[in-house]
C-alpha cells in the first residue's frame, strides 16, 4: 500500500518543479553618481535614473559566460561579472560588478546578492557641516549642520535645532517628520536658509559623492545640499 503513496508524492514533486523554476527572484543592480537602478524580471527588464524616463524592454535570453551573465537588447545591454563590488555609499558589498549600456550611455555599479551590509546609516553616519545649498555657500556667520546616528537625524538648520528619524537605502535618504525648536531668526538670510534646509530634508533625497569626497544630497527638482565631515 505504500508504493502508490510514494508514487503519488513523487508525481506531485515533479509537477511542482516547473512552477518553482519560474519563481526565480528578480536580478537587481544599482549605482551611484548619479543613482540608477536596474531590475531584470522573468518578462521585463527596467532601467531607472534621475532626470530621464524609465526604459523597459522584454527580458532577453540570458547568456551564461565564463565570468558572469550577459543580457542584450537593442536599447539595454547588461554585463554582470562575478566580482565583488562596493556601491561606495552604503558600505554594502555585492556579489557582482555590473556594466549597463542604455541608449548608448554606459553606467557602472553593483548587483546580485548582498554579501556584507553596514549599519542603517552606512557611509553617511556621523556629523556633517552643511557647506552649500544648490551650489551657493551658506550665509556668513552661520553654522548649519546635521548628524546621522543609529537611525536618528539631528542638527542645526541655522537658528533652530531639529531632530527625528531617517532611513538610508539604495542611495536614497528619507528623513522625518522632523521636530524643530521655535526660535526666531533675526537675519533674513538665515531665515531663508533655514527654510531651505528644512524643505530639503522633507524630500526624498538622492545621496552621491562629488570629486572632492563631499556628500551631495539632491531632490527631484535639482536642489542640492553639500555636506563635509565635521572634524571638531
Amino acid at each position: 500500500m505504500r508504493v502508490p503513496t510514494l508514487l503519488a508524492a513523487s508525481l506531485i514533486a515533479l509537477t511542482a518543479l516547473p512552477a518553482a523554476a519560474q519563481a526565480q527572484t528578480d536580478y537587481r543592480a544599482s549605482g551611484t553618481e548619479p543613482f540608477w537602478s536596474l531590475t531584470i524580471g522573468a518578462r521585463a527588464m527596467r532601467f531607472e535614473a534621475p532626470g530621464r524616463r524609465p526604459v523597459t524592454v522584454a527580458t532577453p535570453k540570458v547568456i551564461h559566460g565564463f565570468a558572469g551573465e550577459i543580457w542584450q537588447t537593442r536599447r539595454i545591454s547588461v554585463n554582470a561579472i562575478h566580482k565583488p563590488c562596493s556601491d561606495g555609499m552604503s558600505d554594502r558589498r555585492y556579489s557582482d560588478t555590473v556594466t549597463v549600456k542604455v541608449d548608448g550611455r554606459t553606467w557602472q555599479g553593483c548587483g546580485g546578492e548582498v554579501r556584507e551590509t553596514a549599519d542603517r546609516g552606512g557611509a553617511i553616519e556621523g556629523a556633517w557641516r552643511i557647506e552649500a545649498l544648490s551650489g551657493r555657500p551658506v550665509a556668513h556667520d552661520s553654522a548649519p549642520g546635521v548628524t546621522f546616528r543609529d537611525g536618528r537625524i539631528s542638527g542645526n538648520a541655522s537658528c533652530n535645532r531639529f531632530n527625528g528619524s531617517f532611513r538610508f537605502e539604495r542611495g536614497r535618504l528619507t528623513a522625518g517628520p522632523l521636530a524643530t525648536t521655535r526660535m526666531a531668526c533675526m537675519e533674513r538670510a538665515k531665515n531663508v536658509q533655514e527654510a531651505t534646509i528644512l524643505r530639503l530634508f522633507a524630500d526624498r533625497l538622492t545621496v552621491t559623492r562629488n570629486r572632492a569626497g563631499k556628500l551631495v544630497l539632491s531632490n527631484a527638482r535639482g536642489q542640492t545640499m553639500t555636506l563635509v565631515r565635521d572634524r571638531r
